[in-house]
């Protein structure tokens, strides 16, 4: 029992999206239960576009479908859990895992994406969601290759307001006298980062700290960089939540290369869960600390069940001491 649900002209691309209810009643819009729903998504992975397509290594990465979750959410709160449009969705947490590595080898110029969703509605009150939980499984070209998740909870205006305010005031003060942001030692090449084009690097060269076996590197964020991963001309005015993934992705290369001597045209991020902890202010500096979280003690690299070198990596999004986001990370070597 599928009915389906014309794509949106704002979104990243062509795309059909299928609604899929478990009852008749759920065809009516605005009739749907606030309970479970399935939705089906599939798009052709990006070529030409400015930033999903401008890649150097010979992988697929996690933002296109991350962001189509992302997106499919927004769009399935609005139309069938009856979500006023003048809540504001904020990202809560998010995840992303490839668990079939082959599949996100590129093969060609063309290649298949189909996420398949199932959304929960959470903290119902008189049949309206104030928050909504999602979990996806991924396939390219019909192969079941990763997962996604991501927890969206819904703000009225005045409590947005309310946080944005808070967390502008907190990051202004911590920054006032706050002596250990990040110097600018440099911008890495595009390349470096897994890009063509420099306008995608987001990220500057970092800086070591830590006693030897403990290090930590911080890495400078470009603000202005960022601010083009708002794909939406009327987004608000704050940092996207895509920022994360990708610059977690950037900060992942550069630091195995650094620590571990990957090579960054090799390496694939292939695991990604994010907390956050509050709005990051855009103009405002905002940087990226890393670290290993497990190491061996005998110092050699861990690795997969595939035997492929992996690290596992902790990050920490801050404006001067103020964390705004703690992720867990993995890159693998495929060699």
């Amino acid at each position: 029992m599928d009915t389906y649900t014309a794509p949106s002209p704002a979104f990243l691309g062509p795309h059909h999206l299928v609604h899929r209810p478990a009852s008749p009643e759920a065809y009516l819009l605005k009739a749907t239960a606030p309970v479970r729903q399935n939705f089906a998504f599939s798009a052709e992975l990006p070529a030409e576009h400015p930033l999903f397509g401008d890649c150097v290594s010979r992988y697929h990465d996690l933002l296109f479908p991350v962001e189509s979750l992302h997106q499919t959410m927004l769009f399935a709160a609005r139309r069938y859990f009856r979500v006023p449009p003048g809540w504001h969705p904020v990202v809560a947490s998010g995840s992303a895992a490839i668990t079939r590595l082959d599949a996100w080898r590129r093969r060609g110029p063309r290649a298949g994406i189909a996420l398949h969703l199932g959304m929960t509605p959470l903290d119902v009150v008189a049949g309206v969601p104030r928050g909504l939980e999602c979990e996806a499984a991924v396939s390219i070209d019909g192969e079941r290759c990763g997962t996604a998740s991501a927890r969206l909870v819904f703000l009225t205006q005045g409590v947005y307001r309310g946080h944005r305010d808070l967390g502008r005031r907190q990051s202004t003060a911590s920054l006032t006298g706050w002596d250990d942001e990040p110097r600018p030692a440099g911008v890495p090449r595009p390349e470096q980062v897994g890009h063509r084009d420099s306008r995608n690097v987001l990220v500057g060269l970092p800086e070591r700290t830590g006693a030897e076996g403990h290090e930590e590197l911080a890495f400078p964020i470009d603000a202005k960089a960022a601010a083009g991963l708002r794909l939406e001309a009327d987004a608000p005015d704050e940092v996207p939540p895509m920022l994360f993934l990708e610059v977690s992705r950037q900060v992942g290369l550069l630091a195995t290369a650094e620590l571990r001597g990957f090579v960054p045209s090799h390496a694939v991020l292939s695991r990604w869960q994010a907390t956050f902890r509050g709005f990051a202010e855009p103009g405002l500096p905002l940087h990226c600390t890393v670290r290993e979280s497990a190491r061996r003690t005998d110092g050699r690299v861990c690795r997969d069940t595939a035997g492929r070198p992996v690290v596992e990596l902790r990050l920490s999004f801050l404006q001067g001491s103020r964390v705004v986001a703690r992720i867990s990370a993995s890159v693998l070597q495929d060699c």
